[in-house]
């Protein structure tokens, strides 16, 4: 499968171009019923039935959400009642940024309403009769509400599990359990980023209505919880509001544009001086490409950070397709020869057939192109070696010639890895992208040594790391995304982060955008 074609497209066999043309008229979203809905972009995780014990469960924490128990942690109803179905359909539209439940805002109105009721189906609740709680008019911040709040904080015992500066540390943060027995976190107030949003209306919600099925009580009755006079209730909450959003750290880069209808826009080029521009992240080729800001949500969450924004542009011509990423990494990590080493990576991933299934590299029925950067091969490639072993044990002590022995038996050696086809276990790259066809988690199979077409380079600046990717817009193989003008192409991405040990499945990854070759 991985050979490269020696055959004219015109050869292909009829029955493969049937069988392509009939997945592509299958994937279609507005032809799927409720269940093929449910079954494409829900069941993986939250289980056939919606008891959250899904096939790739086990790759995601927190769990999903089993729906068979009727408890949702985002509402807008009072503690104990049912959601609205308004609060699903945001639920399933805007995901739980800072979680593994992606945004599905690519899919139709009449589509999310669908899901939303199959969800009922599955958690047997009844909310036809359920409204939402009425929100009082805000009070408008100022420096005394904010001394109040810090008060309603500490004495309600915020602080337990958010700590004294909202960093989700709290003295009680590492023995949070959900009401299924799973370990939670709490959130960290510094970051700005909200399960069920970051305007003020949604954290009046969350502090007064609670979170079912999470360590996170109702704070409807603070009045009497802080033993102050019941006509100051409301007062007591909008100060608890604005002191929480006071601890939000500002961020310094500048806000990127969102992408409109998740839609990505490649700017086309015309003229290019060099080809070395084309992998250059700072190069002029950039400058008239719109920066796309992407959301990225820790699959399996670590103690530190669980969300962060991605920068994405991307620019064509008529022979090259590249995409630059850029995102904050505090520090490099490049080393993968001692085992408590991992290195730092970004991936994209393309639909081959256009569809937007499971976001965790596709599925049997919807295969992903994946482009996967890593900063040891960059490094390799960088410094002209072949290994960084000399570097990670420098004061290693040999009984050999360790300048010729290696490197005399390994060129008649049968070496597993190597002679196996294995990227990895080659002694030197050409390029620091690895490019490979997924059908989902644990299905990654690189193309062959001499398929690899995609190249490019990463640079890190001291806190942020630039990746630009390019590849030739028309493939050597019909298994490759083909970079049509004339269609959108499904685009996701993801990130590794070395110094949260992120390898594999531990990672931070995005939801499905489109790409779209703009004049």
């Amino acid at each position: 499968m991985n050979k490269k074609r020696k055959f004219p497209i015109f050869l292909i066999p009829l029955s493969l171009m049937l069988i392509v043309f009939l997945q592509a008229f299958i994937s279609g979203e507005h032809d799927q019923t409720g269940e093929d809905l449910y079954r494409s972009y829900c069941a993986s995780c939250h289980g056939v039935n919606g008891d959250g014990a899904g096939d790739l469960a086990y790759l995601v924490y927190p769990k999903p959400r089993d729906f068979t128990g009727g408890k949702f942690k985002i509402k807008s109803t009072l503690p104990g009642l049912p959601p609205t179905d308004d609060d699903l359909f945001k639920s399933i539209s805007s995901g739980m940024p800072g979680t593994a439940m992606p945004s599905f805002n690519f899919l139709e109105e009449d589509e999310i309403n669908t899901l939303v009721e199959i969800v009922k189906e599955h958690s047997g609740i009844e909310n036809d009769n359920v409204h939402p709680m009425n929100i009082p008019e805000e009070i408008p911040f100022s420096d005394e509400l904010i001394q109040l709040g810090k008060v309603v904080y500490d004495e309600a015992g915020c602080n337990m599990c958010h700590g004294d500066n909202g960093k989700g540390d709290g003295p009680s943060s590492d023995r949070l359990m959900d009401t299924y027995g799973f370990p939670i976190v709490p959130k960290d107030f510094t970051s700005g980023v909200y399960l069920g949003g970051g305007a003020i209306q949604d954290l009046y919600l969350r502090f007064v209505g609670g979170m079912d099925g999470t360590p996170m009580p109702s704070y409807g009755n603070l009045a009497e919880l802080l033993g102050r006079p019941k006509t100051e209730e409301s007062k007591l909450a909008w100060a608890l509001v604005h002191y929480v959003k006071s601890l939000e750290v500002p961020q310094k880069d500048k806000i990127n544009a969102k992408p409109n209808n998740g839609i990505i826009d490649a700017k086309k080029f015309e003229r290019l001086e060099k080809f070395d521009d084309l992998t250059d992240g700072f190069s002029d080729i950039w400058k008239k490409s719109s920066t796309y800001s992407i959301p990225l949500s820790r699959l399996w969450q670590s103690e530190n950070a669980n969300y962060q924004m991605m920068g994405v542009q991307a620019i064509y011509n008529d022979e090259y397709v590249a995409v630059k990423l850029e995102w904050k990494d505090p520090t490099i990590d490049q080393g993968i020869s001692r085992i408590q080493d991992f290195q730092d990576g970004a991936a994209i991933q393309f639909s081959l057939d256009g569809s937007k299934g499971f976001h965790g590299m596709g599925s049997k029925d919807h295969p992903t192109d994946i482009w996967f950067w890593k900063a040891e091969w960059q490094k390799r490639i960088d410094t002209n070696m072949e290994s960084d072993i000399t570097l990670a044990y420098a004061n290693r002590v040999s009984d050999s010639d360790i300048k010729q022995f290696p490197s005399v038996m390994n060129d008649v050696a049968y070496l597993a890895g190597r002679d196996a086809g294995n990227l990895n276990a080659y002694t030197t790259q050409l390029s620091s992208i690895e490019n490979a066809r997924a059908t989902g988690p644990e299905t990654i199979t690189p193309f062959h040594k001499d398929d690899q077409e995609v190249f490019g380079k990463g640079i890190w600046d001291g806190g942020k790391w630039r990746v630009v990717f390019v590849r030739k817009r028309i493939p050597s193989l019909i298994e490759k995304v083909n970079f049509n003008k004339n269609k959108s192409i499904p685009i996701g991405f993801a990130v590794w982060n070395g110094s949260e040990q992120d390898r594999n499945g531990q990672k931070m990854v995005s939801t499905w955008y489109d790409l779209e070759l703009k004049d």
